[in-house]
Parts: structure tokens; C-alpha cells; sequence
């Protein structure tokens, strides 16, 4: 799937939907941008079929692909709409295959999602649904 953040603040996303990746609600697949709700979008980042964006006001939101709680919000189950993920200090993103990494403006840094080799940095190899302070 495709995202772009125009300069107004709108998020749009197009293609492949099949896990509700766009964010539009459906799991149709679109062939043309479809525009998010919201006019605040500051970043979004794409992970493995799910996407991760940050609104101006410091709140961390994500969609689609959930079976490792990618999304953070201590669920497992795919989302086809944005869900907040907790906290309002959020400052950037970014999603690998099934896991998200997020950085606080505090200067620390968080992981959650598929941890089966420690991609998370907390010291195990269990999945987390939300989100957990990397190691230092």
C-alpha cells in the first residue's frame, strides 16, 4: 500500500487493503488516494500490511495488520479504521515487517509488536501488544 502526507495535513493512502490498511474503514482495495479522516497528520510510516501516523498534537495512531499487536493497542485483532495507541507525547514512528518502533519526546524510546528474534529490545522474545520501553 501507498501513503502520502500533503503539506495541509491530510493523510491519503492507496492499494492493497486487504487487513484495512488504508484506513478508510474497508478492506477494499483501492486503485486511487483515499483521504483519511482528520486534518492533523504530521508522519506516517507503512509497516507490513498496517500504518502508524502522528497527529500535530503529539498522538501516536494505527491501522490494518495486527496478528503480533503491531498496532499497540493491546489487541491482536486487524483494524480497518485509525485507533489511538496511549500516551500524547509521541514525536516520530516507524514500522519494520510486524513490529513498530516509536520515539517519545522525552528522548525514549518504545517497541511492540513480533519480538521472535528480540527486535523489541526489552530483553525477551515475547510479543507485546503495547508498548514497552527498549532496553538501554
Amino acid at each position: 500500500h501507498t501513503l502520502a502526507l500533503k503539506t495541509d495535513g491530510t493523510l491519503w493512502a492507496w492499494g492493497y487493503n486487504s487487513y484495512g490498511q488504508l484506513g478508510d474503514g474497508t478492506t477494499t482495495s483501492k486503485s486511487a488516494p483515499v483521504q483519511i479522516a482528520g486534518t492533523t497528520w504530521q508522519q506516517v510510516a507503512g509497516g507490513e500490511e498496517y500504518t502508524l501516523a502522528l497527529k500535530t498534537d503529539g498522538t501516536l495512531w494505527a491501522w490494518g495488520y495486527n496478528s503480533y499487536g503491531q498496532l499497540g493497542d493491546g489487541t491482536t485483532t486487524s483494524k480497518s479504521a485509525p485507533v489511538q495507541i496511549a500516551g500524547t507525547t509521541w514525536q516520530q514512528v516507524a514500522g519494520g515487517g510486524w513490529h513498530t518502533l516509536a520515539l517519545k519526546t522525552d528522548g525514549t524510546l518504545w517497541a511492540w509488536g513480533d519480538n521472535l528474534y528480540g527486535q523489541l529490545g526489552d530483553g525477551t522474545t515475547v510479543n507485546k501488544s503495547t508498548p514497552v520501553q527498549v532496553s538501554q
